[in-house]
């Protein structure tokens, strides 16, 4: 025995009803959405151009603090000089006037040469 194919025996306005009805009506959105929406979409752009701007200026501090720094160390420095020679006595005193006053003050002794090389090498 062979299988017979069986025909549908529905009219085809049937079978597009049943389409029609398995098909579910599209929910509009309602305005109240839209506006949360918009609203979660500009508190994310605040939210970047602020932490983007705090950024810049978080590196820009970073970039002030070290020059003060730089410059901390600089007076340590010059301070730990003027106390070692805040402590000079005697000969170290002498010494060190006479060597600020030929270094910074272009002074020379009794008896010596200038030479000045004029041609600035």
């Amino acid at each position: 025995m062979k299988k017979e194919k069986t025909k549908s025996t529905k009219p085809a306005e049937e079978k597009s009803r049943e389409i029609e009805e398995v098909k579910r009506p599209r929910k509009k959105r309602s305005k109240k959405y839209w506006i949360l929406y918009i609203a979660g979409f500009a508190f994310l752009v605040y939210a970047s151009f602020t932490i983007i701007n705090q950024s810049i200026e978080i590196n820009s501090k970073r970039d002030e603090l070290n020059k003060i720094k730089d410059e901390l160390n600089i007076v340590e420095i010059q301070s730990d000089y003027l106390n070692k020679v805040k402590n000079y006595k005697g000969d170290d005193l002498s010494d060190y006037i006479e060597n600020i006053a030929r270094e910074n003050l272009d002074f020379v002794k009794n008896g010596e040469r200038v030479f000045i090389n004029v041609s600035g090498d």
